[in-house]
């Protein structure tokens, strides 16, 4: 049976300050850690939604974080946020560095993490990724339909801008505010997963990542094939855990 333990990695957010740990009874300090990131445009979602999605990846023999973050959220229609960006990327930070420093844990090992996002979790992996965060600990990204060209986004979806003023303010330009902005050097290898069947998000995003990487030297794959679905049944298909996993395996030569 498997064990979901939640923990708390900053008492200040509540419950967007917890994690969920899941593991199986076999799990070791030698077990991989999968840390997932949700999507839901920066201002909706919770880790409870995405069990299904952890427990595909305990299967295929992994430990699996699957962390909140505070999200931008409206207290009244005419206020901005409280929360805005980059503070999703700092919580997820956060919940990093603690996953890597809890020495009570015994249940993975603290020196393979791999990061999985969907959607807006896909640009807080990749801005975890190539920003000034210190995640040596971390051996390899995974995005899922994600968002990673903000400017693009808009000029392909112009109504998007009513999530995205939401999250990260409403100003000229979104450029610095893009993972397609930023660099870093030994930035491990990184799988860009894209369901075609997606009706939210088209591959111009997945594509505009994956070019950017390449110009960096990162050893990155696109995958456009494997995972079939819309938006949210992608990432909770057999599919897509099966891919990401196969892929991690091969980064550890477990495959």
């Amino acid at each position: 049976m498997v064990d979901c333990t939640t923990l708390t990695f900053n008492s200040e957010f509540g419950d967007y300050g917890k994690l969920d740990l899941y593991s199986s009874p076999s799990a070791t300090t030698s077990t991989p850690l999968v840390v997932f990131i949700h999507g839901g445009a920066w201002r909706t979602e919770d880790k409870r939604d995405h069990e299904n999605v952890a427990l595909g990846f305990v299967k295929q023999g992994f430990t699996v974080a699957v962390t909140n973050y505070r999200l931008s959220i409206k207290e009244t229609p005419d206020a901005p946020p409280q929360v805005q960006h980059p503070s999703h990327i700092q919580d997820t930070y956060q919940a990093l560095t603690f996953l890597h420093a809890n020495p009570n844990i015994s249940t993975y090992n603290k020196q393979q993490m791999f990061l999985v996002g969907h959607s807006a979790g896909a640009h807080i992996a990749t801005m975890l990724l190539l920003d000034t965060y210190d995640i040596p600990f971390v051996g390899g990204v995974i995005g899922a339909d994600g968002i990673y060209d903000i400017p693009l986004l808009l000029a392909t979806f112009p109504s998007y801008l009513d999530f995205i003023g939401q999250a990260f303010g409403h100003k000229s330009q979104y450029h610095d505010d893009s993972p397609t902005s930023k660099s870093s050097t030994n930035v491990p290898p990184v799988l860009l997963v894209h369901s075609m069947d997606d009706q939210l998000l088209d591959l111009a995003q997945t594509e505009a990542m994956y070019n950017h990487l390449k110009h960096l030297g990162v050893a990155v794959t696109l995958d456009t094939t494997s995972v079939k679905g819309d938006h949210y049944a992608m990432i909770q298909s057999d599919a897509f855990s099966s891919v990401a996993s196969h892929y991690i395996h091969s980064l550890l030569g477990t495959a």
